[in-house]
């Protein structure tokens, strides 16, 4: 039987911008000078003393009403993992959308976890959870930056954790890309700059990409600057999540 609790919260936020930096100094931080909300779901489901499913959701939004495009948009970006909201059609609410968001986690994990009983005949113990929480920060120029924290553990025992953030405008909503802020040039470059932070941070002179990848980055890829990322006015933060270029989560900042 599962155990539901659906709960918001509303406040005027004023978020301070605390983006990690591999020693990188960051200028002042600014306010995002906006009311926000923050749309909670927490349901433990269990079918057995076997198989059970904890989720816990907190997204920030936008709370004026003027902004309903704009929430609808930050439940598009892949905020929440996996990315059901991406695919739907019809305009998205963070008050309907974060409960369907879990109903639908519980019942994809319950067939899986039942499937898995099958093939094991019953000796596995699946005791999954999915920790969500998103909050927003002023960015650079009066783009705002969603950062989603999220921690998994598909009921194996090992906890896996990585970062997603997504910039957006907050005029209408849409999401920043890397050409749309740096230009359709700025590949090149970028890239340049994170292969010499990395470098830096290892000890490797030259910036050597083969010893590099002896480090264990960009093993068997081209580097590259990752769509992850972080902006404000004095640097941006690529954030690669576990396994896209080393086995850890890897966070960079380079200057603007």
């Amino acid at each position: 039987m599962a155990k539901e609790l659906f709960s918001i919260i509303a406040f005027s936020a004023v978020f301070l911008l605390t983006a990690g930096s591999c020693g990188h100094r960051q200028g002042p931080p600014k306010k995002l000078e906006v009311s926000t909300i923050v749309v909670s779901a927490d349901t433990l489901a269990r079918l057995s003393d076997a198989i059970q499913c904890h989720v816990h959701v907190d997204f920030t939004c936008l709370k004026e009403r003027k902004y309903a495009a704009v929430n609808d948009s930050l439940l598009r970006m892949g905020l929440l993992q996996p990315d059901y909201l991406s695919i739907s059609y019809g305009p998205l609410s963070p008050k309907t959308a974060i409960p369907s968001f879990v109903r639908q986690y519980i019942r994809d994990y319950m067939e899986m976890a039942r499937l898995i009983r099958q093939k094991e005949k019953g000796r596995s113990q699946l005791l999954g959870e999915l920790s969500i929480k998103t909050e927003l920060r002023a960015a650079a120029d009066h783009y705002v930056t969603a950062v989603s924290h999220i921690a998994i553990n598909n009921g194996n025992g090992r906890l896996t954790k990585y970062t997603i953030a997504r910039n957006f405008d907050l005029k209408d909503g849409h999401r920043v890309t890397l050409s749309e802020h740096f230009g359709k040039d700025a590949g090149e470059k970028l890239t340049e700059k994170i292969i010499e932070r990395l470098s830096k941070r290892e000890d490797i002179e030259d910036n050597d990409i083969e010893r590099l990848q002896s480090k264990g980055y960009f093993v068997g890829i081209t580097p590259y600057p990752s769509d992850n990322f972080i902006l404000t006015d004095d640097s941006t933060v690529f954030i690669y999540t576990p396994g896209e270029i080393s086995r850890k989560e890897v966070s960079v900042a380079v200057e603007n």
